[in-house]
């Protein structure tokens, strides 16, 4: 079919929930990506961090492949090496305080997980932070802050409390009435927003006077994005519940919530999913984590992200429009004071495709494996748009 009747079949049937971009993507290699005409894009979007290691990665294609051939489906209720494997590998990476996995298929389905077992734990109140976002079903919508994601839904969970990200004065609120506390160490749907240190010095004590469960969402900002395995080590926080979920499977659906085992857990048949764990996805969580590994992948992410952080301080120096700029490894934010529409389809035209965050915000999440030469490209074409937007 042509590429018209391609987008009219899809506008046709399926629900309208996206904001389109008139590109047909059709193959993609490492950071790049190719249109139905065959135009390249270098990729800083990855398809919301997924791609973490690249388009097409050879060896996750290659282990997806070869077990495509052996075996597709193996329900949780038997058992498989490369289910086994995953849990060896994820465990690997994660901290070793946190040693019973749950894979599900998404982060939202992490995030449930996560808190079923909150609830299970305690009936008390939970607490989650203004600017959060945790996934669109219902449970995660309850723990998500943002408002025109909610307002259709309404009433959500009744027993979770929002307090403000990055306050200290707020975690008084913190109590032995507190069952859990539910975080995004960057928040990444709000703008790449941080907080301090100190900040999470004060909450992780706070948690733990008063037995609060601490769940670190690291969907987005884990497995290398900052520059560390997973941003929490940078600020020394240390969850007793872990959610991750994106590139774990370099591109495949997956998610995983990771908890103590001798805390509060679920007993059998309490929370189950008929796909989580499956041998194809499984066998990618292993590809995925062996090449994250064995290629200094999370160094390249420290170094091609300040790179990155470096040159877009330079285009704030250059250019009034923007408002600032900020970022951790290659999670990494331009706020311009005014909207970024424009900017995001320029940058199109010009073979390079961003993220956003709300109406001023450009969001970078391109695979790990961007290189120096692939940073400095995209910094010439965001200045050329910059350039282009002032004469305007």
């Amino acid at each position: 079919m042509n590429d018209k009747e391609l987008i009219d079949i899809e506008d046709q049937y399926l629900a309208p929930v996206y904001q389109k971009f008139p590109i047909i993507l059709d193959k993609g290699e490492d950071c790049y990506i190719w249109d139905s005409s065959g135009k390249k894009y270098l990729d800083l979007m990855a398809g919301y961090g997924v791609s973490l290691l690249g388009h097409s990665n050879e060896r996750i294609v290659k282990a997806i492949s070869d077990q495509a051939k052996q075996l597709t489906s193996c329900h949780g209720s038997f058992y498989n090496e490369q289910r086994a494997n995953a849990s060896i590998n994820i465990n690997k990476i994660t901290p070793k305080h946190l040693n019973n996995i749950y894979l599900c298929n998404s982060g939202a389905e992490a995030v449930e997980a996560a808190l079923k077992l909150c609830k299970k734990h305690s009936k008390d109140k939970i607490i989650s932070m203004s600017g959060s976002y945790h996934g669109k079903t219902i449970g995660s919508l309850s723990l998500t802050w943002i408002p025109k994601y909610k307002k259709s839904f309404q009433p959500l969970l009744d027993d979770v409390d929002f307090i403000p990200f990055g306050d200290s004065d707020s975690l008084s609120k913190i109590t032995s009435d507190t069952g859990a506390v539910f975080l995004e160490v960057i928040q990444g749907e709000n703008g790449v927003k941080f907080a301090s240190v100190e900040y999470f010095k004060q909450l992780q004590e706070q948690c733990k006077k008063h037995d609060v469960l601490l769940v670190v969402d690291e969907i987005q900002t884990g497995l290398g994005r900052t520059g560390k395995m997973w941003a929490h080590e940078h600020y020394g926080l240390i969850p007793d519940i872990l959610c991750i979920g994106k590139g774990l499977a370099g591109g495949m659906p997956v998610g995983a919530m990771i908890s103590r085992k001798d805390s509060t857990n679920f007993s059998l048949g309490e929370h189950t999913t008929t796909f989580g764990g499956n041998p194809l996805t499984s066998s990618a969580i292993n590809a995925s984590i062996e090449f994250l590994s064995a290629n200094n992948v999370v160094e390249n992410a420290a170094k091609s992200g300040q790179i990155f952080l470096n040159g877009l301080k330079k285009l704030k120096s250059e250019y009034d429009s923007i408002r600032d700029v900020r970022g951790l490894g290659l999670m990494l934010a331009l706020e311009s004071k005014f909207p970024i529409k424009n900017l995001l389809f320029d940058g199109l035209n010009n073979g390079l495709i961003m993220l956003y965050s709300g109406r001023t915000t450009l969001r970078f999440l391109p695979p790990l494996t961007l290189t120096e030469t692939q940073v400095n490209s995209a910094l010439q074409i965001l200045d050329t748009l910059h350039n282009n937007s002032k004469k305007e």
